[in-house]
């Protein structure tokens, strides 16, 4: 391998890191005696947001600027959905196996925000200052 080259391509790293947070999440839940397809659906609840987001980015990028907005709008309250719906749903259903799908969701999502910054880094170079005209 190459100075500089990434083991996998960034654009497979999320659904890669992130499915393996739903095996690690279920083995986890496994040894302490939880529910381990609330832990898994947790975690595949990240996965589901991350669908959301790059189907909200591609369509995003193929609009004028002013759809763009629009589209992002739509998307964050899509994703805000999904994941309280799910999460509601489970608390009127399974009532013991919130608190398992919650804190699989938090340590995924904590992940998931993790590999956005190593995906998506801070511009390298130099900053200047820009005026308004």
């Amino acid at each position: 391998m190459q100075r500089g080259e990434a083991p996998i391509r960034t654009r497979f790293a999320a659904p890669v890191v992130l499915s393996a947070m739903i095996v690690v999440c279920a083995v986890v839940a496994a040894l302490l005696g939880q529910p381990v397809w609330a832990a898994a659906v947790g975690a595949a609840l990240v996965l589901g947001y991350w669908v959301l987001e790059v189907a909200a980015m591609r369509v995003g990028a193929a609009v004028s600027v002013n759809q763009a907005v629009g589209v992002a709008l739509v998307g964050m309250v899509l994703r805000l959905a999904f994941v309280l719906g799910v999460l509601v749903l489970v608390a009127m259903l399974w009532r013991p196996a919130l608190a398992t799908m919650v804190l699989a969701f938090v340590v995924s999502f904590t992940v998931h925000l993790g590999v956005r910054v190593l995906i998506y880094p801070f511009a390298k170079g130099s900053t200047r200052t820009v005026r308004a005209r």
